[in-house]
């Protein structure tokens, strides 16, 4: 009979996410809510819209990633118009966290932005109808030494 503290009973505790998982789970996200967005928002949806990601930013797990993501919108503010102007911000501020992480950066094409963020995927993740990736979402060459990183959230990975 085991005890408390036996060996039979150590079950190994979940781990949380990591910031890098968290990150790709929030890029997904985001992506496929933009692709959602109302193609002619109402003043009240462009308000609801702002306000979303007003606490989505407050209320992420990581601070860091917050604090930056701050900045990110400060010098490119949201684009609440319409889905292809929001998708495209979104992709827009995408490659601003992966610049400033020194990742490559992705073509911004709205047809393929919605159709990825609609099958709930990244453009990293997202290849097409055919299982083929299109030149529209062909990665960009960035810049430093981190091009070829995995897509993963941004300032997230950066230590705190």
């Amino acid at each position: 009979m085991g005890g408390l503290f036996s060996a039979e009973s150590k079950v190994q505790q979940p781990r949380p996410p990591s910031r890098a998982e968290i990150g790709r789970a929030a890029w997904r996200y985001i992506h496929a809510l933009a692709a959602d967005y109302p193609e002619q928002p109402t003043v009240v949806e462009q308000a609801q819209g702002l306000n979303w990601l007003r606490a989505f930013i407050h209320l992420y797990p990581c601070q860091l990633c917050s604090r930056e993501f701050v900045e990110v919108c400060s010098d490119l503010p949201p684009r609440l118009s319409g889905r292809e102007d929001y998708a495209m911000w979104w992709c827009e501020a995408h490659n601003r966290v992966r610049a400033d992480l020194s990742q490559s950066l992705r073509r911004c094409e709205k047809h393929e932005l919605i159709a990825a963020g609609r099958a709930g995927q990244t453009l990293d993740e997202y290849t097409g109808f055919k299982g083929v990736e299109t030149p529209a979402i062909q990665k960009i060459s960035g810049s430093g030494a981190g091009g070829d990183a995995p897509s993963d959230c941004a300032a997230c990975s950066v230590p705190s």
